[in-house]
C-alpha cells in the first residue's frame, strides 16, 4: 500500500458492553442519544446546521436519553463534552463523572460511558481509495438549479467536448442525452423505469455492473441490477460500503481515481466507480445509483470515470429519484382515496383529494344526522352463531352504507349493529335534510331483498329502526394523529341518536324532528307523533313518522291520529279516548295509536296534577 493513500481520520467507535457495534466518520459537532420515535434505527446520521445527530441506541434503551452527549470539535483540535440529559450522567475516563447538564473540554482520544453504550473518539489510520466528488450536491427531485446560467451552458458543452478529460465525444454526449432523456420519460409514467435506468447507465459509461440502492428501513438494499453483457450478477455481489457512506454522508455524487497500487477491499479490482444520491423531496438520501468496472471482468483494462461522465450519471440518478418521487406520490395518493373512501362517496374522496386540507379543517355547519340500528341484533345473534351473525350484520350494513353512498352521504361511524351518516358536510347542500330522508327510505326498501337471503337462515325477519335529526353541528377530522376520522358532534349529533332510540316507544321504523320535517318538500310523507324529551337534552323536541309512498288509507289515519293527539295534548282526555277508540277500530294495527290510547287510559284513571305530554325518554 502506498503511503498516499493512507490518512487520518477522526472515527467515533460504539460499543455494547465491550463489543463493538459501530464505527462511524466523524468531522464536526456530533450529537449522541436514543431514538426518538419518528426517527430510522442505530445508527442513522441526521444533519443538523451546524452538528450531526447521530442515534446509537433503541426506544427501550432508557440509560441513554434522546438528547444525551455532544461532542463540539473546538478551534485548537479540543473537544467539549456537554451532557445534554436531564436525569442521566456520562462516566469518562479515570472515574469522572459528568452530571445532567455539565460539561468539560478533553483532548483526544475520548471515552464516555451512557449507560450500556460506551463511546470513543479517536484518530485512526485508514487506507481509502482516491476518491473524487462533484463541487456540488445533488439536487432534490423538483428543485431548478441555478448553479450555471442558462448563458453559459453552450460554452460549457463546448468546453468539455474540447477537453481530453471529459472521455465522451459529441456522439457519445448525445447519446447519453437520449439515453437520460428516455430514463426521464420512463420516471414520469413506466412502473419499469429502475432497470432502464441501470441499463442506461451500464452502456453510457461502459461499466460492468449498474445498480440502484435504496434504503427503506436505514440499510442498503438492491432494487434494480444489471450487468453490461447481461449476464447474471452474482448473487454474492456487493456495493463498496464506504462509497455509499461518503454518498450517504455529503449528499455527492463520488467516483473513483484508482492509485498506483493497492485499494481497500471493499474495492479491491476495481478501476471505475461512480455513486450518485437519490434524494427524496426532503433532500434525504434515500437511495444511490451505482456502478463500477472490473479488471476481473475479462474486458480488459477498465478506464476510469471521468467527471463529465459522473455528472450525467447523477442526470439518470435525478431521473431515478423523480420517479421514486412519483411512485410515492401516486402510493400517498391511493392512501388518501382509501383513507376517504372509507367515509365518503368515491366522487367526493375525489374533491377531497385536492382540497382536503381546506375542506375537512374544523368548522360549524348545518347538517342532517341520520342513525340506523338492527333490530332485535343481541337476540337474533345470540342464537345464530359468530360466523352467520358477523356475515349477516356485515351484510345488512352494506346495504344500508350504498344506500348512504348513493344519496350523496357521509359515512361516519360504524357502532357494531349500527351505522351514522350526515349530510351537508363537508361539502355544503341546500338538500341535505331531503337526501338524508330519502337514503332512510332506501334502507326501508332493501330490506325485503335481505330478508329473501336471511330470514330463513335467522328463523326471523331483518328490520331496522332509524333517527334523523337537522341542526347546526361542528364537523371536521375528529381522528387522531394515527387514525383518520371525519365526524361531527354536538346536540344535533346527539339528539339524533336518541330519536333513532325513541322509534322503540312509539312501535315505528323511522322517525324524523319537526327541525328535518320543515325542510323537506311535498313529495315527502310524514304524520306527527308527540313530542320527547331526551336524556341530557332539556328542551323537548317534536317527532314524526317518515313513511315511503302512502296510501289513501294512511292519509285517513295521519288525520284521525294527529286529531287524537291534538286532544291529548290539550289535556282532554276523554275526548281523545273517543277519537283514538274510532282510530283503532278501523286501524287496529297502528302502533302509534295503541301506544298514546295507553297513555291517554293512564292520565283518566289517575289525571296529573301537572300534565305534560312531553314523552321523557328513560334511556339514550
Amino acid at each position: 500500500m502506498s503511503d498516499e493513500s493512507a490518512q487520518t481520520t477522526l472515527s467515533l467507535e460504539v460499543y455494547d458492553g465491550t463489543r463493538l457495534i459501530a464505527t462511524l466518520p466523524v468531522w464536526r459537532t456530533i450529537e449522541l442519544g436514543r431514538r426518538e420515535p419518528s426517527e430510522p434505527p442505530p445508527f442513522a446520521r441526521m444533519k443538523r446546521d451546524d452538528s450531526d445527530r447521530i442515534v446509537i441506541a433503541d426506544l427501550t434503551e432508557t440509560s441513554v436519553s434522546r438528547k444525551h452527549l455532544r461532542l463540539e470539535l473546538l478551534p485548537d483540535g479540543q473537544f467539549r463534552i456537554v451532557n445534554q440529559s436531564a436525569k442521566n450522567s456520562i462516566a469518562l475516563a479515570r472515574g469522572q463523572r459528568l452530571a445532567p447538564g455539565e460539561q468539560c473540554v478533553l483532548r483526544l482520544p475520548i471515552t464516555c460511558e451512557l449507560g450500556n453504550k460506551v463511546v470513543q473518539l479517536k484518530l485512526r489510520t485508514v487506507e481509502e481509495p482516491l476518491l473524487q466528488s462533484l463541487r456540488q450536491p445533488a439536487l432534490v427531485p423538483g428543485q431548478t438549479s441555478t448553479r450555471v446560467k442558462p448563458t453559459r451552458l453552450r460554452g460549457l458543452a463546448e468546453s468539455a467536448l474540447a477537453s481530453e478529460k471529459a472521455g465522451l465525444g459529441e456522439e457519445e454526449l448525445l447519446a447519453w442525452i437520449q439515453a437520460s432523456m428516455d430514463v426521464f420519460q420512463s420516471a414520469a409514467a413506466s412502473a419499469d423505469f429502475l432497470p432502464k435506468a441501470v441499463a442506461a447507465a451500464a452502456q453510457m459509461v461502459d461499466l460492468d455492473t449498474v445498480a440502484v440502492l435504496l434504503r427503506p428501513h436505514g440499510k442498503w438494499s438492491v432494487a434494480a441490477v444489471c450487468n453490461r453483457d447481461a449476464t447474471p450478477v452474482p448473487a454474492d455481489w456487493r456495493a463498496s460500503q464506504s462509497m455509499l457512506q461518503r454518498v450517504l454522508d455529503e449528499q455527492r455524487t463520488f467516483f473513483y481515481a484508482p492509485p498506483v497500487v493497492g485499494g481497500t477491499q471493499s474495492l479491491l479490482g476495481v478501476q471505475a466507480v461512480v455513486a450518485a444520491p437519490i434524494l427524496d423531496r426532503s433532500a434525504n438520501v434515500t437511495g444511490a445509483l451505482y456502478g463500477e468496472g472490473r479488471s476481473a471482468s475479462g474486458r480488459g483494462t477498465v478506464q476510469p470515470v471521468s467527471e463529465i461522465e459522473a455528472k450525467l450519471f447523477e442526470l439518470l440518478a435525478y431521473g431515478v429519484a423523480s420517479g421514486l418521487a412519483r411512485v410515492e406520490q401516486e402510493r400517498q395518493l391511493i392512501a388518501e382515496r382509501v383513507k376517504f373512501e372509507q367515509f365518503f362517496t368515491p366522487e367526493l374522496a375525489r374533491i377531497l383529494q385536492s382540497r382536503g386540507d381546506e375542506m375537512l379543517v374544523a368548522r360549524d355547519a348545518e347538517i342532517t344526522v341520520l342513525f340506523c340500528d338492527i333490530k332485535g341484533f343481541s337476540r337474533i345473534s345470540g342464537k345464530s352463531g359468530a360466523a352467520a351473525s358477523i356475515e349477516w350484520v356485515r351484510e345488512v350494513l352494506s346495504e344500508m352504507s350504498d344506500c348512504v353512498a348513493n344519496c350523496q352521504g357521509v359515512l361516519i361511524d360504524y357502532g357494531g349493529d349500527s351505522l351514522e351518516a350526515i349530510w351537508g358536510a363537508p361539502l355544503a347542500s341546500s338538500e341535505h335534510a331531503a337526501q338524508a330522508c330519502q337514503a332512510a327510505l332506501q334502507m326501508r326498501a332493501a330490506l325485503p331483498l335481505l330478508n329473501e337471503r336471511w330470514q330463513s337462515r335467522l328463523g326471523e325477519r331483518t328490520d331496522v329502526s332509524i333517527g334523523i335529526n337537522t341542526g347546526p353541528a361542528q364537523v371536521g377530522n375528529i381522528g387522531s394523529r394515527r387514525k383518520f376520522k371525519y365526524g361531527a358532534f354536538g346536540t344535533t349529533v346527539n339528539l339524533s341518536s336518541r330519536v333513532q332510540g325513541a322509534t322503540r316507544q312509539f312501535g315505528v321504523p323511522t322517525m324524523i324532528t319537526r327541525e328535518t320535517a320543515n325542510r323537506l318538500g311535498p313529495q315527502f310523507h310524514a304524520r306527527k307523533l308527540g313530542s320527547i324529551r331526551a336524556v341530557n337534552i332539556g328542551e323537548p323536541t317534536e317527532v314524526l313518522e317518515l313513511v315511503a309512498e302512502p296510501d289513501k288509507r294512511w292519509h285517513v289515519l295521519k288525520v284521525l291520529y294527529e286529531q287524537a293527539l291534538a286532544l291529548f295534548e290539550q289535556a282532554q282526555f276523554a275526548a281523545a279516548k273517543e277519537a283514538l277508540e274510532n282510530l283503532l277500530v278501523e286501524f287496529p294495527d297502528d302502533e302509534p295509536a295503541r301506544r298514546l290510547a295507553q297513555r291517554n287510559a293512564a292520565c283518566l284513571q289517575q289525571p296529573p296534577a301537572h300534565f305534560d305530554s312531553v314523552w321523557n325518554l328513560e334511556s339514550k
